[in-house]
């Protein structure tokens, strides 16, 4: 009984000490029955264990990541929000300005031609996008910027619906043709006779017969802005999205019923080209200029941006 006398006694001993910092944090507020162990970054619930951590994330909807925007009172604003507030700055203005050197829309690295190309198009009011180099598109993509004629030659894909979408990609098309003259040569009697077996319907209907139709990116299901053939290439393209190319339908007009038509201006396209005009440091600022409109709050964090270790000590 003697050598069993300790055993309470050192077990006691170690409950007390692991209890300090579980009772810190008071009850487990899934079971109730232990102290709590966790407090979660994001909602800030209070559990005991892995089993109640799952149990409070499937009850609030919680995905236990901190988050970095969410409101703090100045009365509770403490030396890490203010760091964590500026990494996250930091951490925007790294992702805005490595967008605008040198990255495509959808986030891959460009070459030198790419973003010759981004830049001139944006300079047109369209938003042109690129895929990894990976892609098929991309690799076929042969549109580059003719430097000596100031002008954008562009890869277009012809997508004939009616002729079992026929395909034919052309290289080298001129921004400032109208669309009537680049169909002209596909409409008129072709030597090749397969060829001209393929287009016979569209040769037939000829252009007042025929809807031209440019597919609209990033859009949910699948639409198309219809495109006037007296309008130059350049024209018919502004105010849109491209993702590496023009991919453009014709579509015998008893046939055009079926599509789905949008809008000629994309309003998005429209946000995203002024967006990008815009710098990084155009950027924070105008973060900045919405938070001094609110007044006291920013005044505030912008003390606390700017005291000294030294200033903390002694308000402490």
């Amino acid at each position: 009984m003697d050598s069993e006398t300790p055993s309470p006694s050192c077990s006691t001993s170690s409950d007390d000490s692991s209890s300090k910092p579980n009772n810190r944090l008071g009850s487990c507020e899934v079971c109730s029955k232990q102290n709590a162990r966790y407090c979660c970054p994001r909602c800030e619930i209070k559990t005991c264990s892995l089993n109640c951590n799952r149990i409070h994330k499937l009850e609030v909807e919680c995905n236990g990541i901190r988050d970095k925007t969410k409101f703090i009172p100045i009365n509770k604003f403490t030396n890490l929000d203010l760091a964590s507030d500026y990494r996250l700055l930091e951490e925007t203005t790294r992702v805005v300005e490595v967008s605008k050197k040198g990255r495509s829309g959808l986030g891959f690295p460009l070459n030198k031609r790419f973003r010759r190309l981004e830049k001139e198009a944006l300079k047109r009011k369209m938003v042109l996008k690129f895929l990894p180099k990976t892609f098929v598109r991309h690799k076929n993509n042969s549109t580059y910027f003719n430097i000596e004629k100031e002008l954008i030659e562009w890869h277009v894909e012809w997508i004939f619906v009616n002729s079992e979408n026929f395909k034919i990609s052309e290289n080298n098309v001129p921004e400032n043709v109208r669309l009537s003259l680049l169909l002209d040569k596909y409409l008129s009697k072709q030597e090749d006779v397969e060829l001209q077996e393929k287009l016979q319907y569209y040769q037939s209907a000829d252009l007042p017969g025929i809807k031209i139709l440019l597919q609209a990116e990033q859009k949910s299901g699948k639409k198309f802005y219809e495109l006037d053939p007296t309008f130059t290439l350049k024209d018919c393209l502004k105010n849109k999205i491209i993702i590496e190319y023009p991919v453009i339908h014709l579509v015998l007009k008893d046939h055009g019923n079926c599509y789905d038509i949008v809008d000629s201006d994309d309003e998005d396209c429209k946000r995203e080209v002024q967006n990008r005009g815009k710098s990084g440091e155009e950027v924070i600022n105008k973060i900045i200029k919405r938070a001094e409109s609110d007044g006291s709050l920013y005044d505030s964090f912008r003390n606390l941006m700017f005291a000294t270790e030294g200033s903390n000590e002694d308000s402490d």
